[in-house]
């Protein structure tokens, strides 16, 4: 009889092992595959009607974001603006490009800068098709979800 427990302790022993060696091994929620210009490049339609355009040549516009303080005001409006973007990373967050805005008619202001971070490439998972490709503003606006347009 106590061979038998001694044989079922073992064994609950290497289950934990197992269980706690592949929560470990997980990467979370990065990708398997590294973001890539290919996959900022494009219309981005926010779930609150913002559009955000991002071009090849380094170029991005903004068009009907609320909520942003990236104006003379310092006060919440919906913004229209012009920008650059490089691929950046903030600290721990997703991966992404960082835009840097000047808002339209305006010289630059403080503050018009944020990550554009992309959670997913669609190059893996189960469906393959971007489908589960979603983006955000990190500090700015009103916490609008983007989705990218279809491409090709």
């Amino acid at each position: 009889m106590q061979n038998l427990a001694r044989a079922v302790l073992v064994l609950f022993g290497l289950l934990v092992l197992g269980a706690v060696y592949l929560a470990f091994s997980v990467e979370g929620s990065r990708p398997s595959v590294p973001l890539t210009a290919e996959d900022v490049i494009g219309t981005w339609h926010g779930d609150r009607g913002a559009r955000l355009v991002v071009t090849a040549d380094g170029r991005a516009r903004l068009t009907d974001a609320a909520g942003w303080m990236c104006n003379p005001t310092g006060q919440p409006a919906v913004l229209t603006a012009e920008g650059s973007w490089i691929m950046d990373r903030h600290s721990d967050e997703s991966p992404g490009i960082l835009i840097k805005f000047t808002a339209d008619g305006t010289p630059p202001v403080p503050g018009c800068a944020d990550w554009f971070t992309v959670n997913g490439t669609g190059k893996g998972g189960t469906r393959g098709d971007g489908s589960d490709v979603w983006a955000k503003f990190l500090g700015s606006g009103d916490r609008e979800r983007y989705r990218r347009a279809p491409t090709g």
